[in-house]
């Protein structure tokens, strides 16, 4: 008697702690929300990002891979974070840089996710960016999309790098790069 009233009195306390952890999840924007809060939504911005992570203590990304998700060459300043939260096992970084293109001056934001749906993570991107398909390049086991977005504030190209084969817990590396925005 004793033991099924312990067996419940178990069950019912995972259940919460169940029902808690789902709340917590909740909280957290999903994959595509987070990329396009941090990345799309104002557009990349190098010293927005720089002073929230600061701000929020995010730990460093290793200075090889920061520099291996970059998508522009020769930044003149690049900074990463790993924003894997704790007891998760899934992966999340966050890249910003700044570089020259020409005569331009121009700022990236790339987030790396591991364990997603590349294909769902995709579909959002295209459906709610409304983000036109410029190009592809196939990879040993993976492929780079690229994509051209407008906002009414300017024009973003977007790099999307996913298996070939999604499977549903997947890689993914997704980019974004713009024109310096110069605020007076």
């Amino acid at each position: 008697m004793a033991s099924k009233r312990r067996i419940r009195d178990c069950l019912s306390t995972a259940i919460f702690i169940a029902g808690l952890a789902g709340v917590a999840a909740a909280n957290q924007p999903d994959p595509f929300g987070q990329f396009s809060q941090r990345c799309l939504g104002r557009g990349s911005d190098f010293e927005r990002t720089v002073a929230a992570a600061k701000e929020r203590d995010w730990p460093a990304l290793a200075t090889d891979m920061t520099a291996s998700l970059t998508p522009v060459e020769n930044p003149v300043a690049l900074e990463g974070w790993n924003l894997t939260a704790e007891g998760d096992g899934s992966f999340e970084a966050l890249v910003v840089a700044r570089a020259s293109v020409g005569d331009s001056k121009v700022e990236s934001c790339t987030m790396a996710f591991a364990e997603i749906d590349a294909a769902a993570f995709e579909h959002r991107l295209v459906d709610e960016t409304h983000a036109k398909a410029s190009g592809t390049k196939n990879g040993q086991g993976r492929i780079r999309k690229f994509f051209e977005a407008s906002s009414s504030e300017r024009r973003q190209a977007i790099t999307l790098d996913l298996p070939l084969y999604p499977n549903g817990s997947d890689e993914v590396v997704v980019s974004v790069v713009s024109e310096q925005q110069i605020e007076n």
